[in-house]
């Protein structure tokens, strides 16, 4: 029953940050209206509901690929970089089909590496965030003890 509730926190918060990231776009490039995805994404779709459904499909199981994917982290043998390496690349491969799917961008070889250039940018910018952040974590903790 635990594992339930992480998958069902987990899917709550991809929706929730996938409905933010929709209205963003959308108040950008939807001139005036909602759209969960991109005009070729709706496209595929015979109305909106359907689209938006499986929409919250995706978000739900990009949430559950990085919920999941943190769990990598808790191997006290393994070095960090080691941890840091696979766990960019779990959630790349795991990640990568999902936003094709939601067709975050057209399906060809240049789109396609641009993704990828964006995916490893925001995911060092956050990974250095939180490095940092425990560094200075750490710096704290070692003042208090000494």
């Amino acid at each position: 029953m635990k594992i339930f509730k992480k998958v069902i926190n987990a899917s709550c918060s991809g929706i929730a940050i996938g409905v933010i990231l929709s209205v963003i776009f959308s108040s950008i490039f939807g001139q005036g209206e909602y759209t969960p995805s991109t005009p070729t994404f709706m496209e595929l779709f015979t109305t909106p509901v359907r689209a938006m459904l499986s929409s919250i499909i995706l978000w739900a199981l990009m949430g559950n690929v990085f919920y999941f994917s943190k769990l990598i982290f808790t191997q006290e043998r393994w070095s960090l970089l080691k941890m840091s390496l696979l766990h960019y690349l779990v959630t790349l491969i795991c990640f990568f089909p999902l936003a094709y799917l939601a067709g975050w961008f057209p399906h060809n070889i240049l789109w396609i590496a641009g993704f990828l250039l964006i995916y490893t940018g925001i995911y060092l910018i956050i990974y250095l965030g939180n490095y940092l952040s425990t560094w200075l974590e750490i710096k704290k903790i070692n003042r208090k003890i000494k």
